[in-house]
């Protein structure tokens, strides 16, 4: 997969005819999915490469940093997803004034000089200076551009539009299982293991510890999980706890893993976590005997769960 990532390097390739799905993709969900499977189908059928015009930070970021909403996918983790899809060419570019100050129809003149014969979009997306670019200015502007236009309707669930937010949203209330569903694959959560209170260990169940306090990413509703780690380059199913441990008064809001079958030391490296299932709550317990009892079961809970289907779920 080729990757541009700057609009100057944009500006300067020279790209093969092709079909391009346009969006910000910033979760990559099913209903981006859709998009991008749509158009690269198109170009394949015609012949022609499949390219995804995206952002590699959100347009927020940049237009209202103070509304920019908490990161559901990764930089790394998108172009990996891209490339699996089997995206020919990727322009993961940044937002910036540049863009911010392009019109729709200098947006789609630079597609134009770049080889785009066809224009994938959900029905939801705008772009260009003040979103003015949209499907029904598409639909009247595409003879101009000799550009034909992919539609796909919007996904739902429950009745509901699947988007970024209802997936932060899911996120943020414990329903990891419909945010999954609506990812179309398990929620990630990467960081580095840092040193914690070491009390896991004299609990009996010492974990790999990750800072959540600055991260800007989308954090799950306080309480314990079943999920899946990678560490040193292998997966481990592991129980999991979002929060700050109200039993002991931690202040830090972390994630705690406690990894299945393996016993080394993770200090400073980085880990994968796939969170799978929420199991309960966080709960303060009067004492460390009682808070040990639960998460015996809670890990006897995570054990009898079937990751084997990879995250893919049906509700």
């Amino acid at each position: 997969m080729q990757i541009i990532t700057t609009l100057d390097e944009l500006n300067q390739a020279v790209l093969p005819p092709s079909a391009a799905a346009l969006g910000t993709f910033d979760g990559l969900h099913r209903g981006h999915q859709k998009v991008i499977h749509t158009t690269r189908a198109y170009a394949k059928e015609h012949g022609l490469s499949s390219l995804v015009f995206t952002f590699s930070n959100h347009p927020l970021a940049f237009l209202k940093p103070e509304k920019e909403p908490p990161r559901l996918l990764s930089n790394p983790d998108k172009i990996a997803l891209l490339e699996e899809m089997g995206i020919d060419i990727l322009c993961n570019i940044p937002f910036t004034r540049e863009l911010a100050d392009l019109s729709a129809d200098g947006f789609l003149t630079l597609l134009e000089d770049k080889g785009v014969r066809a224009v994938g979009i959900g029905t939801n997306f705008s772009f260009g200076a003040g979103g003015t670019g949209n499907v029904d200015f598409l639909n009247k502007v595409h003879e101009k551009y000799e550009l034909t236009i992919l539609t796909s309707p919007l996904l739902t669930l429950d009745g509901c539009v699947i988007s970024s937010t209802q997936i932060r949203r899911a996120i943020g209330e414990g329903q990891i299982h419909k945010a999954n569903f609506m990812l179309g694959r398990p929620y990630v959560i990467h960081g580095t293991v840092v040193h914690g209170d070491k009390r896991g260990r004299t609990l009996g169940f010492p974990t790999a510890n990750i800072s959540l306090m600055n991260a800007k990413i989308a954090i799950p509703q306080y309480g314990v999980y079943a999920g899946l780690v990678k560490a040193k380059g292998a997966w481990y199913k592991a129980m999991l706890n979002v929060g700050n441990n109200p039993t002991f008064d931690t202040e830090d809001i972390r994630l705690e893993a406690h990894l299945f079958g393996f016993d080394r030391n993770l200090y400073g490296e980085t880990i994968t976590v796939k969170l799978m299932e929420k199991i309960r709550d966080e709960i303060r317990f009067s004492s460390a005997e009682q808070l040990i009892r639960q998460m015996e079961k809670d890990k006897k809970a995570t054990l009898l769960m079937d990751f084997s289907c990879g995250g893919i779920l049906k509700l």
